[in-house]
């Protein structure tokens, strides 16, 4: 496991931060925190529920936009949706590029004009040594695009200790 506790981007509304990151020998599952205050009753349910329920081609605003580029220049988002994925699988190949999958993480809470998210995502494969630059961006919460880097090489060491449950 990688410890980060890192903030992403914040507004006087909200913060988005990554909590920490595990790596394995075929991937990192990514955990991040994601709180916003002040808002109304019916806002609060509605940026809660709309981050598994968006179309493609239509991005609501109240979506926690996550993104990473990789050393090697590939990207990868949260933004393709469950469609996206599926176009990039197929049962008799690997897929192309990296894949950025909803993985674990999840559950927090609505209500009382706030919201708590703990979203976590899966990247496939291991990035390549050299930076990850890891993106988010909230527009409804005044979050607007904002950039870390950590260390891909520090995730690759981490991933080279990963052991076999099961042989």
């Amino acid at each position: 496991m990688i410890p980060k506790g890192v903030v992403l981007g914040r507004s006087d509304r909200a913060v988005v931060a990554l909590s920490h990151a595990v790596a394995y020998s075929t991937g990192v599952a990514f955990e991040f925190l994601a709180r916003a205050r002040g808002l109304a009753r019916s806002e609060s349910n509605r940026v809660f529920h709309e981050q598994h329920m968006f179309e493609e081609e239509d991005l609501p605003d109240t979506l926690l936009r996550i993104g990473f580029e990789l050393a090697d220049g590939r990207r990868v988002s949260n933004l393709g949706g469950r469609r996206a994925h599926r176009k990039l699988m197929s049962p008799d190949a690997p897929p192309d590029g990296p894949l950025l999958l909803p993985h674990a993480g999840g559950g927090g809470n609505a209500g009382s004009g706030q919201v708590t998210m703990k979203p976590g995502y899966w990247l496939w494969p291991l990035p390549p040594s050299g930076p990850v630059r890891i993106s988010c961006e909230w527009p409804f919460v005044g979050i607007p695009l904002t950039t870390i880097e950590i260390d891909g090489r520090a995730l690759l060491d981490a991933a080279s200790q990963a052991r076999s449950v099961w042989p």
